[in-house]
């Protein structure tokens, strides 16, 4: 490819002028930023958020610690309904975060919690938007019925813990 580059420029045409963009675009690659993660304080604010919003069923405190962007879209009282369908029958006394999984590139990291109450398990996975600078708040919620499935990427806190 190069000797196509040469040889046009050899000839005196302004296509070897086609050779900086490529040069530019290589360069602005090398100035994509890293994202770091604190999983551990990522899995503190959702814990938060957690206990907040689903084991003291304090909506007003749990709305204030999601993101911005997720506020624009869903008023208090839209958030107060989506929690109290995530809890059909009951609400955990108990949450703790158990896993995160970064999203490779992004400014978020998924957060996995697991709650309970007397006989009833309960499984979240919060999308905390940030990074350790920033840090985190809930961009969005999901609860399943059982634990998430596992990945490559998935992690354990206890590993982390010490």
């Amino acid at each position: 490819m190069m000797f196509v580059f040469r040889r046009r420029a050899r000839k005196g045409s302004a296509s070897k002028y086609y050779f900086y963009p490529l040069m530019f675009a290589v360069g602005l690659m090398g100035c994509v930023e890293s994202v770091n993660h604190d999983e551990l304080s990522a899995g503190k604010k959702a814990e938060e958020f957690a206990r907040n919003a689903f084991v003291k069923q304090d909506i007003e405190n749990g709305y204030a610690l999601l993101a911005d962007g997720t506020k624009r879209y869903v008023s208090l009282a839209q958030f107060k309904e989506v929690v109290s369908k995530l809890h059909p029958k009951a609400f955990p006394k108990t949450v703790i975060a158990s896993e995160y999984e970064p999203m490779a590139g992004e400014k978020a990291i998924y957060i996995f919690l697991m709650g309970e109450n007397s006989g009833e398990h309960f499984y979240y996975r919060l999308t905390m938007e940030g990074t350790a600078t920033t840090g985190y708040k809930v961009l969005r919620l999901d609860r399943a019925g059982q634990p998430y499935p596992s990945s490559n990427e998935k992690k354990r806190f206890s590993d982390q813990k010490g």
